[in-house]
């Protein structure tokens, strides 16, 4: 499934912006009510989010 979604430009740039959307509110709300699983959990998704498009270039090279 993950090498389904990282073969698909439109996938991988779908799910990093939909997990960066998600992270930045989570992030944010840890941080101002001090609730540090939720916290954790902003960075967790925001960190992924920033490593799927060069995993992708890393795994799948563009055609040349």
């Amino acid at each position: 499934m993950i090498k389904r979604i990282l073969q698909n430009r439109l996938s991988y740039l779908s799910v990093s912006f939909v997990l960066f959307i998600v992270a930045l509110p989570l992030v944010s709300l840890g941080t101002t009510n001090d609730w540090h699983l939720i916290s954790t959990i902003g960075m967790v998704a925001l960190s992924i989010a920033a490593i799927i498009p060069p995993l992708q270039r890393v795994l799948f090279p563009p055609k040349a």
